[in-house]
């Protein structure tokens, strides 16, 4: 029996060794639908709408973020065609092969599998409005603030690489560096399967442009980055750091190759840049103007995570809030055993075929806590057709309720009882081509459910409303938590935007006034937080509503009869080649978000160790309160963040803080001392190994006055420096390691 007992005992064991090896990945509400409809089709490599796509040596390839475990098996992701790309901690970004999905989602190793939901563009007197221009000219300041030796930048859509703003003040220097266009096929960057990495300027040129449908993306740079050069005295649409080095990840394709952009290819372009930065030994800041109203909201997305651990001292990403300030796309509720239901109606967007309509509805839960959904149909007053309640399960289920023409809506629930978050949550899908208005109704016993409605049909994202029609028994939406779900992550500096141009003449002479605008207030698009866990967005705003700025000439809706063509306000034949260049009129947070990092790039440029926290705390603290944002508390509002950005003043505080500055996570152990001095110094450095330092000595515009090497030996050294003939005034001393490590520390010469 003894002996009996020890095989079952070690059987029983066994079993359940190998009962944990194969514990399969928790699977979120988006890849539960995607399985799902895969099945209803009979295939499992025929493309699902609305999910991420990539095309990766001619094969189609959907896009995840996965988040593994310690037992991680690479070799098996590599067996089944996986690419890896972001390690973003313990949160990877994935292209998987779509005949291996299913496969994908059985993998161990991997404790949840989120598949990437797709994203769209959150669409002159700024510099004035946010006193950029006074820190440009150096006024009061060691040095005009520029950007220079700082890198910008840029994931979005429709780039023009040739328009003149891309060039120095004299069109003679070409200010793009790098550029990786995801959704073309070429030579992929390294640590990446996909997309083509362009690293030489002369090719850059004669590639273009990254896509001919949009001019988003050239916009969103010139303003954040741009020269101005072609504009009326070449300054007049002048972006912010305009000396800075720019590099642009192109996240979607030619219309011939029509996918759209999602979460991972943010990441993975996010990673790029910084990757990119700390190459060349600079700091970086990255400016995203896309989003969507979907997500938790709570800051805990795999995005967010990800984002946070890819950002730090010197790599700052800034975002756009959102342009839902006036859309009821938001409805939440706290419920109680004696406060059970809330009924909403779901309407569609406008914009939408009114015989074929569909939206999507996030709805998430708090922790511990359920929730039931119920949708109706209602011919006028009486309900015609109902899915029952349905209570949360993880399952994904589909219903088709027949309205008063005999046709169909259909609903399909995609249930999580715990997410990644720990919160319940149900997607749902709604298809319609009935007339009736479709009611949701929620019923908990507790806690609080929030939802929020919207739709991508790429490139644009649509929104339909929660409203009430009048039924007294239901209940609108409204415009709070509208803030996105990428401007919810933590480390991100997240823009509002506020009107600072609400009429300006085109090119045709002709006089164009923004109804509904008024001068120095927020704009009325601009998203509102709180986030769901409470904390103040967005951070910050600047001048959104509206701005001039390059229009990338591949996009024929700017040229003559175009009908984007009364937005234009300048426009400049090139001398050789023939195009023509032109700067136009956009308004949304995604032009207040670029002017916000423009101004984190000149920031950076007087402190290259800035991190997250740093920057944000400093453009807090120097915002501009006026008698539009009314007295603010110190913890800001979540319509004005804490006021207005004021890059004048959060650069002198940086001015007069800054001493010892840290590019690298390592930094190098050293002491600049007497500080001020008259050009006679002491440097002690604590080595951790014999090698040979490079010091230099650079005035505020950073030429080089002087370079001595330095033979250090392991352990403590220090040596004497002399600089003969330095005026009196701010250098910055630089001492490198050829390990790649730096300090900068600024000094004064009296």
């Amino acid at each position: 029996m003894k002996t009996l007992l020890s095989v079952v005992v070690i059987l029983v064991c066994t079993l359940s060794v190998q009962a944990q090896d194969v514990a399969k990945p928790k699977l979120s509400a988006f890849t539960r639908q995607y399985l799902q409809a895969c099945k209803d089709q009979k295939s499992y490599t025929t493309r699902v709408p609305s999910y991420v796509y990539k095309n990766i040596n001619n094969k189609p390839y959907i896009s995840a973020f996965i988040k593994v475990s310690s037992d991680i098996d690479e070799a098996r992701l590599s067996a089944l065609g996986v690419y890896i790309g972001t390690k973003a901690g313990n949160i990877w970004t994935a292209q998987v092969p779509l005949e291996n999905v299913v496969a994908f989602t059985t993998t161990p190793g991997i404790s949840y599998i989120d598949l990437d939901q797709p994203i769209f563009p959150l669409l002159d007197s700024a510099r004035k409005q946010t006193r950029a221009d006074s820190a440009q000219q150096g006024v009061n300041l060691p040095m005009p603030v520029t950007g220079k030796n700082v890198v910008v930048g840029i994931v979005d859509a429709g780039f023009d690489f040739g328009h003149p703003t891309m060039y120095d003040t004299t069109h003679s220097a070409y200010r793009i560096k790098r550029v990786w266009t995801q959704k073309i096929a070429g030579t992929p960057p390294a640590g990446f399967a996909y997309g083509n990495e362009m690293t030489d300027t002369d090719v850059i040129r004669a590639r273009g442009y990254d896509t001919a449908i949009l001019s988003h993306g050239s916009h969103v740079t010139g303003i954040a980055a741009g020269s101005g050069y072609g504009s009326t005295n070449n300054n007049k649409f002048r972006g912010m750091a305009f000396e800075s080095d720019i590099a642009m990840v192109g996240i979607m394709p030619d219309p011939s190759e029509w996918t759209v952009a999602g979460e991972t290819d943010i990441i993975d372009g996010t990673n790029y840049l910084f990757n990119y930065a700390a190459s060349i030994g600079e700091p970086a800041v990255v400016n995203l103007s896309w989003g969507s109203t979907l997500g938790p909201h709570d800051g805990n997305s795999l995005f967010n995570q990800s984002c946070d651990a890819l950002t730090g001292a010197g790599k700052i990403f800034v975002c756009a809030a959102g342009n839902n300030g006036e859309d009821t796309v938001h409805l939440g509720k706290a419920f109680a055993p004696a406060d059970t239901l809330v009924s909403t109606f779901v309407t569609f967007s406008p914009y939408l075929d009114s015989n074929h309509q569909n939206t999507w509805v996030d709805v998430w839960g708090d922790t511990g806590k359920t929730f039931c959904i119920n949708f109706k149909l209602y011919d006028t007053t009486a309900a015609i057709d109902s899915t029952g309640f349905i209570c949360l399960s993880d399952t994904t289920r589909t219903f088709y309720l027949i309205g008063s023409n005999h046709d169909s809506c259909v609903i399909n629930m995609a249930m999580v009882l715990s997410e990644y978050n720990g919160k319940p949550h149900n997607f749902i899908k709604i298809s319609s081509r009935v007339h009736d208005n479709i009611c949701m109704t929620t019923k908990a016993t507790g806690g609080t459910v929030n939802m929020w409605e919207g739709y991508v049909l790429p490139p644009e994202g649509y929104y339909g409303y929660f409203k009430s029609l009048g039924y007294p028994w239901a209940v609108s939406g409204d415009a709070h938590m509208t803030v996105s779900d990428i401007g919810c992550t933590r480390s991100a500096i997240t823009v509002g935007a506020y009107t600072s141009k609400t009429f300006f003449t085109n090119i045709s002479g002709t006089p164009l006034h923004y109804p509904g605008a008024a001068h120095g207030r927020i704009a009325p698009f601009s998203s509102f937080g709180p986030t769901e866990d409470g904390r103040i967005k967005p951070d910050i705003t600047a001048p959104g509503f509206a701005l001039a700025s390059s229009v990338s000439s591949y996009d024929t809706t700017y040229n003559v009869g175009g009908t984007n063509f009364s937005s234009i306000v300048k426009a400049d034949t090139e001398a050789l080649g023939g195009r023509v260049h032109e700067y136009g009129m956009l308004a949304g947070t995604s032009m207040a978000s670029p002017c916000a990092a423009g101004i984190v790039g000149m920031m950076l440029q007087v402190n290259p160790a800035l991190t997250p926290d740093e920057a944000k705390n400093i453009i807090n603290a120097t915002a501009i309160k006026d008698f539009y944002t009314g007295a603010l508390p110190s913890t800001g509002t979540n319509t004005w963040g804490h006021g207005k950005i004021n890059a004048y003043q959060a650069i002198s505080y940086i001015v007069q803080t800054v001493s010892v500055q840290h590019v690298n996570m390592d930094p190098m152990d050293c002491i600049l001392y007497p500080n001020p001095n008259k050009g006679s110094f002491t440097i002690d450095y604590t080595g951790k190994a014999n090698e040979q330092l490079t010091v230099q000595v650079l005035d505020v515009t950073g030429r080089i006055i002087s370079t001595q090497l330095w033979q250090v030996s392991k352990g403590l050294n220090n040596k004497q420096f002399e600089i003969l003939g330095l005026s009196a005034g701010v250098y910055f001393v630089k001492i490198s390691s050829g390990t790649g490590a730096y300090n900068v520390i600024k000094m004064l010469v009296e």
